[in-house]
């Protein structure tokens, strides 16, 4: 199992959300966070933070889906993204534990 967070603009949002749903990952969690670089004039900008908990045969999938539409940006910084593992995932509300939680 792995944790996929993806750090986008949030124009984007809607756009990952249908390329995921195309390779059939549904759930996932959206945030509102605030980004900062040094580097820029405007240091904190406005972003989304996805986390989508996927089994490892889903992985490949939602990390291309996800890279395809920020790749489609064009050339500005379009966004980070990263895959953690998991070590344990639990299903509260009916006690499923594993690969079955996600």
């Amino acid at each position: 199992m792995r944790l996929v967070v993806a750090v986008i603009k949030p124009a984007q949002v809607e756009g990952v959300r249908r390329a995921l749903a195309a390779v059939q990952v549904t759930r996932l969690t959206v945030c509102d966070v605030h980004g900062y670089d040094l580097a820029a004039a405007d240091a904190v900008a406005q972003e989304v933070m996805l986390e989508i908990a996927v089994n490892d045969d889903f992985v490949d999938r939602a990390v291309q889906a996800i890279s395809t539409v920020l790749a489609a940006g064009g050339g500005q910084v379009a966004g980070r993204l990263f895959a953690m593992p998991v070590h344990e995932a639990v299903q509260l509300y009916r006690a499923v534990r594993g690969p079955e939680a996600v």
